[in-house]
């Protein structure tokens, strides 16, 4: 192996993302606090990291911004290989393009990815949260949202659009008067993201609609963050055709070989769709075109090294030789690492050590089966903190801290204040609550604490800020000597779970008494409880409570049901003896003095049925029983909130996923379902459907579609067959889910928590050290930059650049008469 950057050393032997951005033609790690937040003027190397079975697969994505530089965008792809060769020559690599990206890299960032102006070039500068300089941002997209910084002018504004203008101790959601509520959401979001993330929470957010400012804001907006008088706002701008879904372009796929056997390069066509398998050749790479819609290179194992090397570079000469854009996304695949995508694209396609004769196969996604392995528990203790006090770099490999025996304080939020937990209740959340969790423990004869705080899916946004700032009043307490970790429900890492030890339990919803007096409620209320046990050892497991029904079972899984006078362990087919065991701890820690009953999947005594409803239908198809085959379920947004009727790919989904205001469509494979939301509207119900057939017709794999069951559903009517692809789907979910109103409502009630003196407030964004600092040569030009002052072009310079000019600081300036000023000013040409 050849050697690699030491920025790469250690890295992808931990679930995870790691960001690097190239300075000066050099890899360097960005920290985590700005994964998300990406500089036109930069590349940038993401490497994702997932566990698969006993190792782990990679994603490796190198991103080129708008104003990059050639030499930049260079190294990415090249220090991109040489990750990849580090790697074993594993991972899938993807080329990404500002405002172009993939779904699957899209997907990364829940809150969305920013754009920021400049890069390492133009001397960016670092957020600081007490620094003002103004900015503006459209915002894009609706799931994933893309935050665009633009020129912070009128002139920037479009009826269509929802906007934001950062003033400092203000935060103005500008919405178009055409934009549509999805959009008018994510707008809400994204200011509430600047406000917590580079604000401290110390500024407040106002909304303009149909163009009607607050005379106070507007006052701010003209003079004091010199955007002028207002001008008219742009009409709604036409959409881009190239936005649109091309089904058909996908369907027109061609193959071509790739091949320097004969001493150069040589770029072959072979077939065009429909494609097999077979075509592919271990000992060459090969071309996989799709047109604008993307271009796969996929390398064989015997593929010669200049052929894997020169992967990036054929894919972009083929790309100009087909006049196809510039942002026409490319992926780079290794054999037997292939995407469920680029399967798609193939009939019939196989992994090895696929069964012969499975016809049709498909696996469950999210609740996919894992494989099965013999469980050691032995295993679980090898890993201890002296070898980590020995051996550093293992934390950094393992993601753990210590062996997680250390002293543990479990603080849940109630009415907005930290209350400390039992011992015996370590473990047990809810998801309507929020909560604190000091960890202490010795490394280097030190004490050392972690605070981890996390956040029930369904707790408020007024609980989940208490627990933030709780962790932080703690942290003060400690001297600022602990880690502080952000956890969301269902994203625990392996320390925290490990902390545990296979026995978390996340319980719905949140009661104030907690769970000794849910325990008495539910004997009272003659109340039966289920979980759904997930993970396949003690350091990953956690129990989550589902719906007490038979609906919500699942032939994959493992349940454990409590009622008042029975506790149960109902075995799924396709759930492991080792499942099985975690499901016992659960029933234990559940029920300490009470035996379980365990009852294997389709021999259900009478009184079991009886406890969860009677018999009904639940996800039991028999390829839930199996190992993950070839076609995994895929999910698609559906709208035509942008004027045009898009399809966009939703990678890892989950039931959150799924758009009140949209229609959505999931691939089973065998079963193609339309999901209709509540707030679809009529041309998408319509487009849905003609879109769903068109589908199935130009399926690249060749799928027959007269053999494919389309179905459509409706939001609140969902049948077990569509939820059963979903992990721990809530039937209550939708009900919870915040209006417009209601986060109006609730950023008005944080609002009045924040005190700010509008005199103060414009004095602070007007002082020499907030404002935006430029060279000499660009005050002294006939034309200024865009955000100068023309009154007050003396507050742009440097500190150094100012003394030099004016031989004092500005603090003594500030005192001297202004025609004094005046005369300075002129003298150095900056009048």
């Amino acid at each position: 192996m050849s050697k690699v950057d030491a920025a790469f050393n250690g890295v992808g032997k931990k679930e995870g993302m790691k960001i690097w951005r190239i300075e000066n033609l050099k890899v360097v790690a960005i920290p985590d606090k700005s994964y998300g937040q990406f500089h036109k003027g930069d590349s940038y190397i993401c490497l994702k990291t997932n566990k698969k079975g006993n190792g782990f697969s990679w994603n490796i994505h190198f991103w080129l911004g708008s104003e990059t530089s050639q030499d930049e965008a260079g190294v990415a792809a090249y220090k991109t290989v040489e990750l990849d060769d580090s790697l074993g020559g594993g991972p899938v690599q993807f080329r990404e393009v500002e405002s172009s990206e993939s779904a699957e890299f899209m997907s990364y960032f829940p809150k969305g990815i920013k754009y920021l102006e400049g890069g390492v070039k133009s001397g960016f500068n670092k957020v600081d949260k007490d620094k003002f300089t103004k900015k503006m941002y459209i915002v894009k997209g609706k799931r994933n949202i893309r935050v665009n910084q633009v020129p912070c002018k009128w002139e920037s504004l479009n009826n269509g659009d929802v906007f934001i203008f950062d003033l400092g101790q203000h935060i103005v959601v500008w919405n178009g008067p055409e934009s549509n509520r999805i959009e008018r959401m994510k707008g809400t979001q994204a200011a509430k993201g600047i406000r917590d993330d580079e604000k401290g929470g110390k500024a407040k957010i106002v909304f303009v609609d149909n163009d009607k400012f607050d005379a106070d804001i507007l006052k701010i907006c003209e003079a004091k963050v010199a955007l002028g008088p207002r001008g008219a706002v742009k009409p709604k701008p036409a959409q881009d055709d190239d936005e649109r879904f091309s089904r058909k372009q996908a369907s027109q796929t061609r193959l071509y070989k790739v091949s320097d056997e004969s001493g150069s390069l040589v770029v072959t066509e072979i077939c065009s769709a429909p494609l097999e398998q077979s075509m592919l050749n271990s000992n060459d790479c090969f071309i996989v075109d799709q047109g604008h819609c993307g271009i796969f290179v996929w390398k064989g194992k015997g593929s010669t090294k200049q052929e894997r090397k020169s992967a990036f570079s054929n894919a972009q000469g083929f790309i100009k030789a087909k006049q196809y854009p510039e942002n026409t996304p490319v992926t780079v695949i290794n054999e037997n690492s292939e995407t469920t995508a680029f399967k798609a694209i193939f009939k019939g396609w196989k992994d090895p050590g696929d069964t012969k004769g499975l016809g049709k196969t498909y696996t469950t996604g999210n609740i996919a089966h894992v494989k099965k392995e013999k469980f050691d528990a032995s295993s679980l203790h090898k890993l201890k903190t002296s070898d980590i006090d020995s051996n550093p770099n293992m934390a950094s490999r393992t993601g753990m801290y210590d062996d997680g025996t250390g002293k543990i304080e479990v603080y849940r939020i109630e009415n907005f204040e930290p209350k400390k937990q039992a011992n015996d209740l370590h473990g047990q959340f809810f998801g309507g609550d929020s909560y604190v969790i000091q960890y202490t423990y010795k490394q280097g004869g030190r004490e050392r604490y972690i605070l981890y705080y996390w956040l029930g899916l369904t707790s408020s946004k007024d609980e989940q800020g208490a627990a933030a700032i709780h962790a932080t009043k703690m942290d003060d307490k400690l001297g600022g000597a602990a880690v502080q970790i952000r956890v969301v429900q269902g994203k625990e890492p392996q320390h925290f779970l490990q902390l545990f030890k296979g026995k978390m339990i996340i319980h719905l919803a949140g009661k104030s008494s907690g769970f000794k007096n849910q325990q008495a409620d539910d004997k009272k209320a003659n109340r039966v409880r289920m979980y759904q046990v997930k993970g396949t050892n003690e350091l990953n497991t956690r129990a989550v409570e589902v719906d007490a029904s038979a609906s919500s079972l699942n032939s994959n899984d493992i349940f454990v049901i409590k009622g008042p006078k029975h506790l149960y362990i109902w075995a799924g087919k396709g759930g492991s003896g080792d499942e099985r065991e975690l499901g016992k701890k659960v029933a234990k820690v559940l029920e300490p003095k009470s035996a379980y009953t365990l009852v294997p999947e389709t021999k259900e005594p009478a009184e079991f049925r009886e406890a969860i409803g009677g018999k009904q239908e639940y996800a039991s198809n028999p390829r839930l029983q199996e190992e993950a085959p070839t076609n995994p379920p895929r999910l698609f947004q559906c709208s035509n909130a942008s004027g045009n009727f898009r399809v966009e790919e939703i990678n890892n989904f989950t039931q959150q996923d799924l758009i009140e205001d949209d229609v959505m469509l999931l691939d089973a494979y065998n079963e193609v379902y339309i999901w209709i939301g509540a707030g679809a509207n009529a041309e998408e119900k319509k487009s849905i459907l003609v879109t769903a057939k068109e589908y199935l017709m130009t399926d690249p794999s060749g799928r027959d579609p007269d053999s494919t069951q389309l179905i459509q559903v409706k939001q609140g009517f969902e049948p077990v067959t569509f939820t059963g692809w979903f992990m721990a789907w809530d039937n209550k979910y939708f009900q919870s889910m915040q209006s417009e109103d209601q986060m109006r409502k609730e950023l008005a009630k944080q609002n009045a928590a924040i005190v700010i003196d509008l005199k103060a407030a414009e004095e602070q964004e007007d002082s020499f050290e907030n404002t935006a600092k430029f060279t000499v040569a660009e005050l002294q030009a006939k034309e200024v930059p865009e955000g100068v002052n023309a009154g007050k072009k003396e507050k742009h310079l440097s500190k150094a650049d100012f003394e030099k000019i004016f031989g004092m600081p500005y603090e003594k300036y500030a005192t001297i008469p202004k025609w004094k000023q005046d005369n300075l000013k002129k003298k150095a040409g900056l009048y």
